[in-house]
């Protein structure tokens, strides 16, 4: 979300809970705590609040003194505030595993709260407020798993393109080793989808490199079979007017065999 900027530690956290919504991963829990918790501790501090700084977020948000500050001077209604503590409190509970299943419901209904939060405490800075859309959410819900389905179709597609080639061993020693490496490596996991992208996208560029490669091997063949073709071509035609020479009575000496080729590659060259 490019207009989120608060300070640098609350961006990070709110990117890594984006990358969870993603990747569709019940870590999106841990980290809209994170955040929270983050923002809350920033806006206390930024506008002077005494608070137990050892404690957590949902302790800090139940007390009295807290509870005045938000409702009176950020003028936070009874409904989020009591939603922040519900919120708070269920994802603590997915920490012990009650909480299993993400929803992109629960990530709009979590983060239209959090920015009611947020833009409380911009309007009482007199800052620019940030408008929350529920369907850029929506939309990056899962994205993590469309794009890697999209890469991995890109990487069967590749290599099942250069096949032929490796088999035959027409590409070079080093594009032989990296073709066996990716086949090899084709079926890897890792430790989340994020990870698992940028690795399918580095295959992908390595792939790409060798089918360039590849054509270009291709290409030169052709230009060298083409340079031999040009060669004998003009053997073929100087032999053809020699001895159409010979017919009609003239001498074989070698200025006419030189002649007559150099006759020729000049008209072949002038044809191009």
């Amino acid at each position: 979300m490019e207009n989120f900027i608060i300070n640098e530690t609350i961006n990070s956290r709110f990117l890594t809970m984006e990358t969870n919504i993603k990747s569709k991963s019940n870590s999106y829990y841990d980290s809209y705590l994170d955040l929270l918790e983050g923002t809350i501790k920033y806006i206390l501090d930024d506008l002077n609040i005494q608070y137990d700084k050892s404690k957590t977020c949902g302790y800090i948000i139940r007390g009295d003194k807290i509870k005045i500050f938000f409702k009176n001077q950020l003028k936070l209604d009874d409904h989020t505030y009591e939603k922040l503590i519900d919120y708070i409190k269920k994802c603590n509970d997915h920490k012990h595993k009650k909480e299993k299943n993400l929803e992109v419901e629960t990530i709009i209904n979590h983060l239209r709260i959090y920015f009611i939060l947020i833009n409380s405490y911009l309007s009482y800075k007199k800052y620019d407020e940030i408008k929350f859309d529920s369907n850029y959410f929506n939309d990056i819900f899962g994205e993590n798993e469309r794009v890697n389905k999209a890469l991995k179709n890109e990487v069967i597609k590749l290599t099942d393109e250069l096949k032929e080639s490796y088999e035959q061993r027409k590409l070079s020693e080093v594009d032989l080793v990296r073709y066996a490496q990716i086949i090899k490596n084709k079926n890897s996991k890792l430790q989340t989808l994020d990870l698992e992208n940028n690795y399918l996208k580095e295959q992908i560029e390595i792939l790409k490199d060798i089918k360039l490669n590849s054509m270009e091997n291709k290409l030169n063949k052709t230009l060298d079979m083409l340079a031999n073709m040009k060669e004998y071509l003009i053997e073929s035609r100087a032999a053809t007017r020699i001895v159409a020479k010979m017919i009609n009575g003239k001498d074989l000496t070698d200025d006419i065999i030189k002649e007559e080729k150099e006759r020729i590659e000049g008209l072949i060259n002038n044809d191009k």
